[in-house]
């Protein structure tokens, strides 16, 4: 297979993960001992837990660091009680609409933190809709939730819900990992916990992002948000003790480098392909990719993808790939690993940073111009 048409099926892939985030593989958990879920620190698990996850890689420090300043996370997801009792996890992945057991849950990520509703769950009421699905008009409480999270699962079930990549918060047609969860707290009349978002009338960036890739969207939900949610507490944060912290580091430095160049005015290059593929193919080989990588039907493509944002997504997945490359490279040479009880880790992690920018340096006239 040519470089160009690995590089195309590599950008469409990409593109279509960063609608939806999630990671991990699919394998059975057993159920605890004790049967009683718990969180990595020992907490145990509830009906409604909010739980924040920081998916790996450049599109997991986009959202994090950008949705809102500062952010540590990039994808939500709640704790419900399925209809067998056992206490299950009310998800959305680039594969879809799902539901997996905690257990696997934390096992896909590095990075989390247990958020849980400070209010009167008894306030909370079955829906009209999912009433009259379920039968039980009278529902309340924590078990109402639950009941809203599996009618919205039985839903997909009978015709598949697809990813939002144009993140509509209020429109459910189409739904991304924190519209699931706010949608089963706002239908059951509690409060939404994912408030906060970045307008697009209101941010040059993501203006800027909307035009490059025709995208529409409206704004984007911080999933760190909750953290600063009158009506919910933070009750713990884990950070897996064998994560290398000079990963986010890493990542979130390439990502700062992208939005300040595209804040001073640089935009990406048109690319020298050797030649221009048919968009038909590339969308074909999407598809054989999707299919075989997942073991799913092949997943529903943005409507709004055509050969310019094919292009500008080409020019900038190499750039922040190549100079991430060279980094990684140098840091392992560099650097020494960094963990959460390091001593002095800012150090490192600041020269993790200087390192980055030294390399998207080097790189950026090849595939950033100045308008």
């Amino acid at each position: 297979m040519p470089h160009r048409c690995r590089s195309l099926i590599i950008v469409a892939l990409a593109m279509t993960l960063c609608a939806v985030i999630g990671c991990g593989r699919r394998q059975d958990y057993p159920l605890p001992a004790d049967g009683v879920s718990r969180f990595p620190t020992g907490e145990a698990l509830r009906e409604g837990d909010v739980i924040l996850a920081r998916s790996y890689g450049l599109i997991g420090a986009m959202f994090a660091n950008h949705s809102e300043a500062g952010g540590k996370y990039s994808h939500g997801a709640m704790v419900y009680r399925a209809a067998d009792g056992r206490l299950m996890m009310l998800n959305y992945r680039p594969t879809g609409m799902e539901t997996c057991t905690p257990e696997e849950f934390f096992t896909r990520y590095n990075r989390l933190a247990l958020v849980r509703y400070n209010g009167d769950f008894s306030q909370a009421r079955l829906p009209d809709d999912v009433a009259a699905w379920s039968g039980r008009p009278g529902l309340s409480g924590v078990a109402a939730l639950s009941e809203a999270s599996r009618y919205w699962l039985w839903k997909n079930s009978v015709q598949r819900v697809p990813p939002d990549y144009h993140l509509d918060h209020d429109e459910h047609s189409a739904m991304f990992c924190l519209e699931f969860t706010s949608t089963v707290y706002r239908d059951c009349g509690l409060p939404d916990p994912f408030f906060r978002a970045r307008k697009a009338s209101e941010d040059f960036l993501l203006n800027t992002a909307n035009t490059m890739f025709k995208a529409d969207v409206y704004e984007i939900r911080s999933p760190s948000s909750v953290l600063s949610n009158p009506d919910f507490d933070l009750v713990v944060e884990w950070l897996r003790p064998e994560f290398d912290l000079r990963e986010e580091a890493l990542n979130e430095e390439v990502i700062a480098v992208l939005v300040e160049n595209i804040t001073a005015g640089y935009l990406p290059k048109r690319p020298r392909l050797g030649g221009r593929m048919k968009l038909k193919q590339v969308f074909f080989m999407y598809h054989l990719v999707t299919k075989s990588m997942f073991w799913r039907p092949k997943q529903d493509l943005p409507d709004f993808i055509d050969t310019e944002v094919i292009h500008n997504a080409y020019m900038m997945y190499s750039y922040a790939a190549k100079s991430k490359k060279a980094a990684k490279k140098r840091m392992a040479r560099e650097t020494c690993p960094v963990y959460a009880d390091s001593p002095d880790p800012q150090s490192t992690l600041e020269q993790v940073r200087r390192i980055v920018r030294e390399e998207c340096g080097r790189r950026l006239d090849t595939y950033m111009g100045l308008r």
